[in-house]
């Protein structure tokens, strides 16, 4: 995405790398290191908390950009792909949580391999759950958070009519689709997961096995998983790309007219601090000469 309308404007390393970055960055990699120290040969499951967390980081980098390029005198509440922080806070949760799983089931499967299969049940609900929830967690709410917003509380003492004012948000059409979209492919995916859990009890087994570190200690066997895996780390991620693609396209969608007509009422210098400030956050609105 293009956040900046200028060389100066734009940043580099050093500037992204802020306090929360840097510690997001530092617990993933620690906790990395421990299990990969475990003896870790099932890249599989490796890939996906580095999934969630490579999403936490687009996010974290997004905010802390539009956070860095838009000053006190900003007006516009810029929020094309929902709230960036709060999207990176709760994917780097669950990437710690899936970290913190993996180092668990390592761990028993090295020092009690005979309990692992006792265990297998509870690791292949909780972490192949856990890395759905959390693409579905990210777009729970996204009517309160995709939305371009003129804040005009700073003006109240001029008698203005709005305390605020919305540019630009999505339709409830793309809402109910993406909500819907999102729940239901969660829950059905979810449960067909479970299902093929349940049935591998029976001896019934559509997926493939795969080592632990502890894997062949005391005659351990490998860990049964369902196919719903590969459907798992394929279908959410992917899902997510196109749903923010197309929250983002229709966020930025509005024509100079359909700006115009909705800042009509306001003050002139108002008016224009709004169009500066939009044109410093996307250069969208350099590009097509956005004037009022």
């Amino acid at each position: 995405m293009s956040e900046n309308n200028s060389n100066d404007q734009e940043l580099g390393l050093r500037e992204l790398l802020n306090e929360t970055l840097l510690r997001d960055l530092i617990l993933f990699i620690l906790l990395y290191l421990f299990i990969l120290a475990q003896g870790w040969d099932n890249f599989l499951l490796l890939l996906f908390p580095i999934i969630s967390f490579s999403f936490a980081i687009f996010f974290r980098v997004i905010g802390t950009n539009k956070t860095r390029v838009l000053n006190k005198k900003n007006l516009v509440f810029y929020n094309p792909l929902g709230a960036e922080n709060k999207n990176a806070d709760r994917l780097v949760f669950v990437a710690l949580f899936q970290l913190i799983l993996l180092f668990w089931i390592g761990a028993e499967s090295i020092y009690h391999p005979q309990l692992t299969d006792d265990f297998s049940l509870y690791f292949n609900i909780a972490y192949f759950l856990i890395f759905s929830f959390g693409f579905l967690w990210i777009f729970l709410g996204i009517w309160d958070y995709c939305q371009i917003i003129i804040d005009l509380s700073e003006f109240e003492k001029r008698g203005l009519e709005y305390k605020k004012v919305v540019i630009s948000e999505l339709s409830l059409g793309k809402i109910k689709i993406i909500s819907y979209l999102n729940i239901a492919i969660f829950l059905t995916l979810s449960l067909l997961h479970i299902l093929l859990i349940l049935i591998n009890l029976i001896d019934i087994r559509i997926g493939f096995f795969g080592n632990l570190p502890g894997t062949g200690i005391e005659d351990s066997e490998p860990l049964y998983f369902p196919i719903t895996v590969l459907l798992i780390i394929i279908i959410f991620p992917l899902l997510a790309v196109i749903f923010l693609h197309v929250i983002y396209k229709e966020i930025n969608s509005f024509s100079e007219i359909e700006f115009n007509t909705k800042v009509s009422s306001l003050p002139m210098d108002i008016k224009n601090q709004v169009v500066e400030n939009l044109k410093t956050i996307n250069k969208k609105f350099l590009d097509e000469n956005f004037n009022i």
